[in-house]
């Protein structure tokens, strides 16, 4: 395990699950949340705290190749999961976009555009209206991943 995820697994994400279900949430629910989910092939109920962006119903999760957690949607067409919000959690089903595919440059676009702060750590730049510039984008399509969650 890299340096960075032993970071994740065992420091922050444990410290941003705390604060998410504490009565100061709202210092950081307003973009981060915690999708729960079943591994894959243990079917553990699993947590994690990632950044989100949320559109009406559908919210968008960006990653990197380089975390795992997001396996667990490989090979399915549709996941149950619940997105914890704000101290609320919306039962839904989400899809994997990866390997470049046009859907998840779309959802790359609209999360970035919602939660530009995210931009330097996936390697994407942002042009003078906040935009992913199409050369950082194609430059870093091949490393990011996307889930998309279709809140019931």
């Amino acid at each position: 395990m890299t340096p960075q995820a032993v970071f994740y697994r065992y420091l922050l994400n444990p410290v941003m699950r705390g604060l998410l279900r504490s009565p100061l949430h709202g210092v950081a629910s307003g973009s981060i949340g915690i999708l729960h989910f079943k591994g894959r092939r243990s079917g553990r109920p699993l947590d994690t705290p990632l950044s989100y962006m949320r559109e009406g119903q559908t919210v968008r999760l960006l990653s990197a190749t380089t975390t795992r957690w997001w396996i667990n949607f490989r090979g399915v067409e549709s996941a149950p999961v619940e997105m914890e919000i704000a101290g609320q959690r919306y039962p839904g089903r989400a899809r994997l976009f990866e390997a470049d595919q046009e859907g998840l440059r779309e959802g790359v676009r609209q999360f970035i555009a919602a939660v530009p702060r995210d931009a330097p750590i996936y390697g994407l730049k942002l042009d003078a209206q906040k935009q992913v510039t199409e050369d950082s984008l194609d430059a870093q399509a091949a490393t990011l991943i996307l889930v998309q969650v279709d809140l019931d």
